[in-house]
């Protein structure tokens, strides 16, 4: 419980916060753009003059500051992955001038594949981020903000949503932030004891709470925020039966670039936060393209590591060129097209969405739980809790009798997730760790 004098200090530090976000979303393109260049600049000088990780990222490369001169030098920006941050000592991570020591706290993302990667995240940012997660669900609300909410929250004490969770107590009570990690049964029957108006959680949660429910339909419930995991169309079909008058909401967020780009309430897009980051979308070689490719991102909110033109989220985007019919002006994606560790291979080296398979799976009846895990190219092992694998091994064979992939499904008592994280993705391809 936080006292009066908390309550009065953190609310001061959020209206701070929004008076930026507020300004900031009235920003032209132009505006917007000369905010990117003059604080990538800063940005770049802080890592070259003050944190180890970029003076040898950037002597093994050759850069220096002075060679970003407009924006088609970003290219002379070295990528920057996420196996260059894993592993490092804090030292490594942050700023080594005394004089610039910034009020942080170390952050780590989850690990599910591999170490997990850690950085400090600067105090302005997380009320940053806080800040421009509360103008958004004053849009979705329609500027009436729903008091009736219930909060779904990993709460390892490393984890960005648990920092935000801690921010978001300045607002919303205790009593309405509970934790993944909870059986779902329990986590099921907070939902219908309470019966929610508005639920903020993972897609994966809410999948499984409304597997739990069954066929009890949740109606009160007008607003669901989504997060930090791809929602595929199969869960999407499930929480519109569950909460049939809920409106899907989605944030594309990571513990590295906090909020990158958030979905449209007008049309099937995601927009790029571009006060909070510059996006760029590569192909393998980390040329610029207007097809599939990498989504790379620059931090702008952040000084405490600086995240600069980072390729470790994994994801796999296309721009949106056409004009939003919701007016805004911000770089839209079209899509999230999937991770690239979730992205499948076939034997003669094509990458397959991962949705061509989970939909397949979808469409066998009795399955209580699935996970995909691909290990070499052209080979896919399915786990499954059900009481019998044949007919779904035969009908994964057949849907993807043309995509040159080898299929083995085995009945498993339950899966779990890996590594230190509260995520269980559906598929997994440990093909692309080092990306």
């Amino acid at each position: 419980m936080l006292t009066p004098a908390q309550i009065r200090e953190r609310g001061q530090k959020l209206h701070s916060a929004l008076d930026t976000v507020i300004e900031q979303r009235s920003w032209s393109t132009p505006k917007r753009r000369a905010h990117q260049w003059r604080t990538l600049k800063k940005l770049v000088q802080h890592a070259f003059e003050h944190v180890p990780l970029y003076q040898r990222l950037f002597a093994k490369n050759g850069f220096k500051p002075d060679m970003l001169e407009d924006w088609d030098d970003l290219q002379k920006l070295p990528l920057l992955t996420k196996n260059d941050l894993r592993g490092l000592p804090e030292a490594d991570l942050i700023t080594n001038h005394k004089s610039q020591i910034i009020s942080h706290k170390w952050l780590a993302s989850s690990g599910s594949t591999g170490i997990p990667a850690k950085i400090a995240r600067s105090e302005t940012s997380l009320w940053h981020y806080m800040a421009w997660n509360t103008a958004l669900f004053f849009d979705w609300c329609g500027g009436q903000p729903i008091s009736n909410g219930l909060y779904l929250v990993d709460f390892a004490p490393d984890s960005i949503d648990f920092a935000a969770a801690d921010l978001l107590r300045t607002t919303v009570p205790d009593s309405r932030l509970f934790s993944v990690h909870e059986p779902v049964t329990k986590l099921t029957d907070k939902v219908l004891s309470i019966a929610p108006e508005f639920i903020s959680s993972y897609p994966s949660t809410l999948r499984a709470i409304a597997l739990e429910l069954g066929n009890r339909v949740i109606a009160k419930t007008k607003l669901i925020h989504l997060t930090s995991e791809m929602l595929d169309a199969h869960t999407r079909h499930l929480l519109g039966k569950v909460f049939p008058n809920a409106k899907l909401i989605e944030t594309y967020t990571s513990t590295e670039g906090g909020l990158v780009a958030f979905q449209c309430t007008h049309d099937a897009r995601w927009h790029i936060a571009e006060t909070n980051v510059i996006a760029e979308i590569v192909d393998d070689e980390g040329k610029p393209t207007d097809g599939l490719g990498h989504l790379v991102i620059t931090d702008l909110t952040n000084d405490a590591t600086p995240i600069i033109r980072y390729r470790g989220l994994g994801d796999l985007a296309r721009w949106e060129t056409s004009p939003c019919p919701c007016g805004s002006t911000l770089r839209s994606i079209r899509q999230l097209e999937g991770r690239s560790a979730a992205m499948l291979r076939t034997r003669g080296g094509i990458w397959l969405s991962p949705f061509v398979i989970t939909n397949a799976i979808e469409e066998v009846p009795g399955l209580s739980q699935y996970q995909v895990v691909q290990t070499q190219a052209g080979c896919l092992d399915v786990r499954i809790v059900a009481t019998n694998t044949a007919d779904l091994e035969t009908h994964l064979l057949r849907v993807l009798d043309h995509a040159d992939m080898d299929v083995r499904v085995s009945l498993v008592p339950e899966i779990k997730p890996q590594g230190r994280g509260r995520k269980l993705p559906l598929v997994v391809s440990e093909l692309t760790q080092a990306a």
